[in-house]
């Protein structure tokens, strides 16, 4: 019995380092390690014999990692229109605490039909930008926004020009129309519309 106790108590805590570990990406990180006349390579696969598909200037600030390799050496990148990963040894963090904090500006996107949302967190700002909307500003709740932790989720509610509610959820997301990769997929409630918009999210 005191082994089964044991073996349950090893498994929580170790499920509660893995979400804790997932809940912290996607995050923004800047390059460091790197020479003046050197970039920090992107690569197709998570190892240094894979091919090269673009890179980031010595320095680079806001490099947006979605993900960590199995590994935890490699982070998944973008680069252009497909995500590649880069080392960690030469990224480090460059954002305080969680994107669940509503501390952080999130850029919303969509397809079918083509939409952005900008939110300007922390403060109370949002821009829409719809195709058959034209744009709009909106005012959003800002501070202590309400979030869970298992599964990573971020509400955000707005009003304005509109009234409703995104709800952002820390999971593998695509645009669709490229290989990039988002690390945040979203849902766009409209008050008093029985139809809402679906997409990801970039901290870019």
């Amino acid at each position: 019995m005191r082994n089964l106790i044991g073996a349950v108590a090893a498994l929580m805590l170790f499920l509660s380092g893995s979400v804790a570990l997932s809940d912290e990406f996607p995050s923004l990180h800047r390059v460091v390690g790197v020479a003046h006349d050197d970039v920090l390579n992107i690569r197709a696969e998570p190892n240094a014999r894979s091919e090269i598909i673009g890179s980031f200037a010595p320095g680079e600030t806001g490099v947006e990692v979605i993900a960590l390799s199995d590994d935890g050496r490699w982070g998944r990148v973008n680069s252009g229109e497909r995500a590649g990963w880069s080392h960690m040894r030469y990224l480090a963090r460059d954002m305080p605490g969680s994107w669940r904090d509503g501390a952080t500006a999130l850029s919303c996107f969509g397809t079918e039909p083509f939409w952005r949302m900008e939110f300007f967190l922390p403060t109370h700002r949002a821009e829409f930008h719809g195709v058959n909307e034209g744009g709009f500003e909106l005012v959003t709740d800002a501070g202590a926004l309400p979030a869970t932790r298992f599964p990573p989720t971020l509400a955000v509610p707005f009003s304005g020009t509109r009234e409703g509610m995104a709800v952002m959820r820390g999971e593998a997301c695509n645009d669709g129309m490229s290989d990039m990769d988002f690390g945040i997929s979203v849902l766009i409630y409209w008050r008093r519309d029985t139809e809402g918009l679906s997409g990801c999210c970039s901290l870019n």
